[in-house]
């Protein structure tokens, strides 16, 4: 049996199947950070495997996280969400969502967002080795200070704990833990 992070190895398949082949993956197109960011903000006080369930209703619903389109989501769109059973139907993620949609649109164009997300790091994945998901922080320093940079640049729901989660699930951050066979 594969010996895998503490939080995925009795965890369902789709659990383990997240764990195996994207978390800590280096991400690298604006589309799919800009995903991981809207995942990482809806799981937001819920369970991963919460937010895991539902992904594939999120992507219907967000037009697969395309942020050119969501930036110009209407309130007739965020009432069709909020009436939407197969999403998290939280009023103010949802606005969160579109607003950092058109952030991700007017500042961070043409992959730019992958290029600025990347740049805290000098393009790097920074790899820690902790033995337990209990060692690992909810948030770091450099959480801290991608958190204070996005929400200057103007994003919600970007705070130090998502943020570190958001750096985590795409690789810019390497948690696997030391015994865990991603490592």
């Amino acid at each position: 049996m594969k010996q895998r992070c503490n939080w995925a190895q009795n965890g369902n398949q789709l659990l383990k199947d997240y764990h195996d082949t994207e978390w800590g993956v280096p991400t690298t197109t604006s589309q799919q950070l800009f995903e991981l960011l809207t995942l990482e903000a809806f799981q937001s006080g819920l369970s991963w495997q919460l937010i895991l369930n539902k992904r594939e209703n999120f992507k219907q619903a967000f037009d697969n996280f395309d942020f050119e389109k969501i930036a110009h989501y209407d309130n007739d769109k965020i009432i069709s969400l909020m009436h939407n059973s197969g999403i998290i139907r939280n009023k103010r993620k949802i606005i969160a969502t579109i607003n950092n949609a058109k952030i991700m649109q007017t500042k961070f164009p043409n992959n730019q967002f992958s290029e600025y997300v990347w740049s805290f790091t000098g393009n790097h994945t920074i790899i820690h080795h902790y033995a337990s998901s209990e060692s690992i922080p909810k948030y770091d320093q450099l959480a801290l200070i991608v958190s204070k940079q996005l929400k200057k640049a103007g994003f919600a729901y970007a705070g130090p704990v998502t943020t570190y989660s958001f750096l985590q699930a795409a690789g810019i951050i390497n948690d696997h833990q030391i015994n865990c066979f991603k490592k």
